[in-house]
């Protein structure tokens, strides 16, 4: 950030709903440079644009569509985030370490975020990823949508990867959910994109919640923290899943 993006912010911040046209002749420079800060501003989540000019980023609500991560959610989420490439269009799944991916992914990399989650489209709503929210029912108590809508939108859509989360997990089995309603959704997930990432603590492994949406043939990668058993890497490994292990 240069010094006369520091000032934009801080004339921002007083004067709600500044035009591009008195910032440019604030600080005597061409609307379009001045576009050009504010797009660069949007980008990393400090203000957000509006037609014309720009307003200070509004505080997401400490509820439940933004519950705060865990150090392992987080450096979970962090590293998968970094299988992320240029341009690429990206699923992300309902769940608390889900949306610690969302969270870590660049703001500036040209990015398609598809999300069943609101809290996902919540943290992504400041930045400069385009978001799209796949319709459906209403899921209580950790906001997402699910149900026939669901299925029929993911049906007609490719991403090039999805993240993942499970309430469960079995080495040799697969990966659960405790949800019936959700499982066939992730399902729907996994056959619309190319490379499947299964972001999840160790602690979910070595139990099995109540409907499996995946076999381990179906997961490319799985990230997860140091504590996982060396017995379940390998069997992960032994049957072509990748393991990545994130620094908590």
């Amino acid at each position: 950030m240069n010094e006369r993006q520091t000032a934009i912010l801080e004339l921002v911040r007083q004067k709600p709903g500044i035009k591009v046209g008195e910032l440019a002749e604030h600080f005597d420079v061409s609307p379009m440079t001045i576009r050009r800060d504010l797009t660069d501003l949007a980008s990393q989540g400090l203000l957000i644009r509006t037609h014309g000019g720009a307003i200070p980023p509004t505080p997401a609500p400490q509820s439940a569509l933004a519950p705060h991560p865990t150090a392992p959610k987080a450096a979970i989420g962090r590293l998968a985030a970094t299988l992320v490439q240029r341009g690429q269009t990206v699923m992300v799944d309902t769940g608390t370490t889900a949306l610690e991916v969302a969270r870590h992914l660049p703001a500036d990399w040209n990015l398609t975020v598809a999300t069943t989650s609101l809290s996902v489209a919540e943290a992504l709503y400041p930045s400069s990823i385009q978001v799209l929210v796949l319709g459906g029912l209403l899921k209580k108590g950790f906001p997402s949508l699910y149900g026939p809508l669901t299925e029929s939108n993911l049906a007609a859509l490719h991403v090039d990867i999805l993240f993942i989360g499970c309430d469960g997990a079995d080495s040799e089995a697969g990966f659960y959910t405790a949800d019936v309603h959700l499982s066939s959704v992730e399902q729907a997930m996994i056959r619309s994109a190319g490379r499947v990432v299964v972001v999840t603590e160790s602690s979910k492994f070595g139990r099995r919640a109540f409907a499996r949406y995946a076999t381990p043939d179906q997961v490319d990668t799985v990230v997860t923290d140091s504590h996982l058993p060396a017995e379940d890497r390998l069997n992960l490994e032994e049957r072509g899943v990748s393991v990545l292990i994130a620094n908590t």
